[in-house]
């Protein structure tokens, strides 16, 4: 008993930290942004910047460290919490919907590759290949939602909506994959060396509660811009 209300005080500390790290970045980070390149591709006819700044890497890197640390569904707790209490003060549009949940499946996936690979140097490949593909993920459930939101319900439309998108793509896999780096990697060599215990147990039903909250807030999202 002892052992499981340290186990649960360790979660919530976690947790907790992770949110509090990922408000304080979002809020603060954004003067530090470097300059938009002036380079520009063209693509479908439209001329546009080969990337566009934001502050995506914070939450991402939030995402994915409660999926690889936590797991269950704090995946969904965290990002979401880390969301809801900067878009109170930020502002948020549309489709916070998709944003919030976008997060999530971002967190699942590290949370479903954890469990089938131990937080060590050499996972570290697969844990940036895995990062990088729920970025794209992200960037194509929450570019569906803008599709839904602002642009005609047409082929030529969705085209239009994932060709003005691309810029976003392209700086969220380059600052992600960088933070990443700078974040994760001496957090793996620090647990794997230091010997630090992470490894929290995992009910029955906390996996199928992960997966329906993240369904359930996906609906939710296709829902709520449609009505």
């Amino acid at each position: 008993m002892y052992e499981m209300i340290k186990e649960h005080k360790s979660k919530i500390f976690t947790a907790s930290l992770l949110i509090a790290l990922g408000v304080v970045a979002r809020l603060t980070l954004s003067e530090f942004l470097p300059s938009t390149p002036q380079i520009y591709i063209t693509l479908n006819g439209i001329t546009q910047p080969i990337l566009s700044m934001d502050l995506f890497f914070v939450v991402a890197i939030v995402s994915i460290l409660s999926g690889l640390l936590l797991k269950s569904y704090y995946v969904f707790l965290v990002p979401v919490a880390v969301l809801i209490i900067t878009d109170i003060i930020i502002g948020n549009n549309l489709i916070f919907l998709f944003t919030w949940s976008g997060f999530a499946i971002i967190g699942l996936i590290a949370y479903i590759l954890k469990l089938k690979n131990k937080f060590t140097i050499q996972n570290l490949p697969t844990i940036f290949g895995a990062g990088i593909g729920s970025v794209l993920l992200y960037d194509l459930w929450t570019n569906f939602g803008s599709f839904l939101g602002w642009y005609p319900k047409t082929i030529s439309g969705l085209t239009l909506c994932y060709t003005l998108a691309i810029p976003f793509t392209l700086w969220h896999i380059l600052s992600t994959t960088v933070a990443m780096a700078v974040i994760v990697i001496p957090l793996v060599y620090i647990i794997e060396n230091k010997n630090i215990k992470l490894d929290f147990s995992i009910k029955p039903f906390e996996k199928p509660i992960s997966i329906s909250l993240l369904l359930t807030i996906m609906v939710l999202s296709i829902t709520f811009i449609l009505i």
